[in-house]
């Protein structure tokens, strides 16, 4: 746990908040230097809150906080950066809550990760600005995967360690990466990725978004590839995902 004075500020993502009584909320924040927090914000729900406005989910705000016994206290709030495009687009508010729950159910808390912070933030600015949502969320699943140590293998097989071939082959989340045909049976629940599926996936993880942004990947490489990434990511969080499932019954799969 890293120390911190009585009173302090710092930037944060809102990853989750809940109603406390009749007028509080409590927070979970993702900040760059201390992780992970839990705060109350309150009297945030009356109207004539000066913060309240600016703790909605997904928000990014400046935060000055004191240190309370259980939870951090929000002694004031302004906005770093607004997000109009999610509170008029569903599709893509429901992309930004899928990013926020991956990060507040795969991350530890007050474990500081400048570069999660980083990633998060910069994804949902790409979100806002109008780039390709299904392509954002694959970048941002790969990107924190990787940052958080669950690099998934892709270019030798988890089962016998010789090298991938291209063919068709199939991803494993349980064992973090690709299996050869002969390894196949290891993972019943294995999913088969075509070529062109395991090269979209391998460059991503090489070269990130940019180099991505020129491929266009069949809707049926898509789902592929999705299916790979959210299903790795479930496995990482060992539950399901509220906003993930919330995205495929409004029927706004991130394919679309």
């Amino acid at each position: 746990m890293i120390s911190r004075d009585r009173n302090y500020s710092t930037e944060a993502i809102v990853i989750d908040r809940r109603a406390y009584g009749e007028a509080d909320r409590i927070l979970i924040v993702f900040t760059p230097n201390y992780g992970r927090l839990d705060v109350i914000a309150k009297g945030a729900s009356k109207a004539k809150s000066r913060s309240g406005p600016y703790l909605d989910l997904c928000s990014w705000v400046n935060l000055e906080l004191a240190t309370g016994r259980d939870l951090e206290v929000v002694r004031s709030a302004t906005p770093v950066r607004a997000f109009p495009s999610f509170h008029d687009d569903l599709q893509r508010f429901c992309h930004a809550s899928y990013l926020v729950e991956l990060v507040k159910v795969i991350t530890h808390a007050e474990e500081p990760h400048k570069a999660v912070f980083e990633l998060l933030s910069r994804s949902l600015v790409l979100l806002d600005e109008g780039v390709d949502a299904w392509m954002v969320t694959r970048h941002f699943e790969m990107a924190l995967l990787n940052e958080l140590g669950y690099r998934p293998q892709l270019f030798r097989c988890v089962g016998c360690d010789d090298e991938i071939t291209a063919q068709v082959n199939a991803y494993s989340a349980m064992l973090g990466g690709l299996l050869c045909p002969a390894c196949r049976d290891l993972d019943p629940q294995a999913i088969p990725l075509s070529v062109n599926a395991q090269k979209y996936l391998r460059l991503l993880q090489r070269e990130g978004l940019t180099a991505v942004a020129r491929l266009k990947p069949t809707l049926t490489e898509r789902a592929e590839i999705q299916q790979a990434l959210e299903t790795y990511a479930r496995f990482v969080a060992d539950r399901d995902l509220r906003s993930l499932r919330a995205l495929h019954e409004l029927n706004l799969d991130v394919s679309t």
